[in-house]
């Protein structure tokens, strides 16, 4: 469920309003954390009328815990499961459900009352949850508990940063020389991660991003940086062992995103955090400011975007809305472009060079290209399992990589499709499976990948009409502004990540 937060009825609306005062009377208390554990198996027993299973209770708590997940996108995927529908609640069982669920206690007589009655009138299940979910007490619960609610509302219970907070923060500002740092910074980092406005892991690349460890960094060998990560992040020294592992990763030079990815993603980082009641994280934001408009325009200086029909209509967008900071980038696609065309050179269906059509990896080398973005599959998939069709896409890449070595290759998703009854055998399922086993492929094969496909997607998980030009796989020029935007900030942050390694020359 990627925006749960749709629509609410007018009657609901006026609903929420009618029964603000008794819940607002409810609110919880900042009474001790009563645990992402504890939420998960109430919602186990009363939405499913069960006990959570071992497997089910450890994935579910651990992605509340780690901020992979939030309250509400759990609690909507269970209750609508086809095991809680199976139990056939009843609107009053359902209504009950849903207090005991979200606010941990049995509903009030007014509450119940209306919520009942805009069910009898006809209100959606789905919408009713909404009023639940987008409550202050139910915000407030989960800031007690130390997990994303999923919320419309901000909690407005009041927290108070632990001592474990601020050891984390210190510490880190220590090892890492942010000696600038004021006591006042200090204090709004912890009620930061209290609040969940920040993560461990975000807070920690803001803290070691700072310019007097970045010029440290510089002077120092790569032996000595990886010592330091060692104590911040581990507490200890590296045995020689472990600084060798890591310098001869980095090919003897200094490589701060490397390293600090390296420990942000150990189980021990996530396990400390936890222990400390703080949010792990599973993803930062890159601070970008040192990267310039002209900087990221003259990356794509000798880049090409390679495509069907999807891709093909960028010279449209180009044309009505200028290159921006796509620049000089070249296009080549081609309708029904796809790898089983290119790689049996079907005339017709393949790509062009100065009007001569040929496979990519030699068009590749013939136009000078140094880093191509890859969007393909969604012809491929048509009729066509996306298990084979990834294996097709890989052998593509492959092929792309031999005959052109040092190119830079950019997986760009496959791009959803409208919901429409045309060509029922390219389903937006096959499209999310293909890009997850991309996503995977290039994460091991040190490939850069580029989702585009959750920007342009609606609530349902489908290409948004209002990026549709067809109603069903091609854009219009909103949706290739989407589409531009995602690529350039991707190459935004990847040129930004890029300045924090250093060739190690030796003293």
């Amino acid at each position: 469920m990627r925006r749960l937060f749709t629509r609410i009825t007018a009657l609901l609306a006026a609903v929420i309003i009618m029964i603000e005062a008794p819940m607002m009377a409810a609110r919880v208390s900042a009474d001790p954390n009563p645990g992402a554990g504890d939420f998960v198996t109430r919602l186990y027993n009363y939405a499913l009328g069960r006990q959570p299973d071992a497997e089910g209770y450890a994935d579910w708590t651990n992605k509340l815990l780690t901020g992979e997940t939030n309250g509400a996108d759990v609690a909507y995927g269970i209750i609508t499961s086809p095991e809680a529908q199976s139990l056939g609640l009843d609107d009053s069982c359902y209504v009950n459900m849903l207090y005991q669920v979200f606010f941990n206690r049995a509903p009030d007589d007014a509450g119940m009352q209306v919520w009942t009655t805009a069910l009898a009138a006809g209100a959606d299940r789905a919408d009713v949850m909404m009023g639940f979910i987008n409550s202050v007490e139910w915000a407030n619960y989960c800031a007690i508990s130390g997990i994303y609610s999923g919320s419309a509302c901000e909690p407005d219970v009041q927290l108070t940063p632990t001592d474990e907070c601020f050891a984390y923060i210190n510490n880190l500002n220590r090892n890492f020389l942010n000696t600038t740092v004021t006591d006042a910074q200090v204090s709004a980092m912890a009620n930061d991660l209290t609040y969940l406005r920040t993560t461990c892991r975000q807070l920690a690349y803001d803290i070691i991003f700072n310019d007097s460890f970045i010029a440290a960094a510089k002077t120092s060998s790569p032996g000595k940086v990886v010592n330091i990560f060692y104590k911040a992040f581990e507490g200890r020294d590296a045995v020689p062992a472990e600084t060798y592992a890591l310098v001869s990763a980095m090919n003897g030079n200094i490589n701060l995103d490397y390293l600090f990815n390296y420990f942000v993603n150990r189980t021990s980082f996530t396990t400390s955090c936890v222990n400390r009641g703080l949010m792990p994280g599973t993803n930062v934001v890159v601070n970008t400011a040192g990267i310039s408009d002209q900087a990221v325009t003259d990356y794509f200086a000798d880049a090409a975007f390679i495509g069907n029909s999807v891709t093909a209509g960028f010279p449209m967008y180009f044309s009505a809305n200028g290159r921006g900071l796509l620049g000089d980038v070249q296009v080549y696609a081609r309708v029904s472009y796809s790898f089983l065309s290119d790689q049996n050179s079907l005339s017709g269906y393949m790509l062009q060079y100065n009007d001569v059509e040929m496979q990519a990896a030699s068009l590749i080398s013939m136009a000078g290209v140094q880093k191509v973005f890859i969007c393909m599959g969604t012809n491929d998939l048509v009729g066509t399992e996306a298990s084979v069709v990834f294996d097709r896409y890989v052998n593509y890449i492959n092929g792309i990589i031999a005959a052109n070595p040092g190119i830079r290759v950019f997986v760009v998703s496959t791009t959803p499709r409208c919901d429409s009854d045309q060509t029922p055998s390219l389903s937006n399922e096959k499209i999310d499976e293909l890009n997850s086993m991309m996503a995977e492929y290039c994460a091991q094969s040190g490939l850069d990948y580029i989702d585009i496909n959750t920007a342009l997607k609606n609530n349902t998980d489908a290409l948004y009409s209002g990026y549709s030009s067809d109603g069903y796989v091609h854009m219009n020029n909103t949706g290739y502004g989407v589409w531009a935007n995602e690529i350039t900030s991707y190459v935004r942050s990847m040129l930004a990540a890029e300045r924090h390694i250093y060739r190690y020359r030796g003293t």
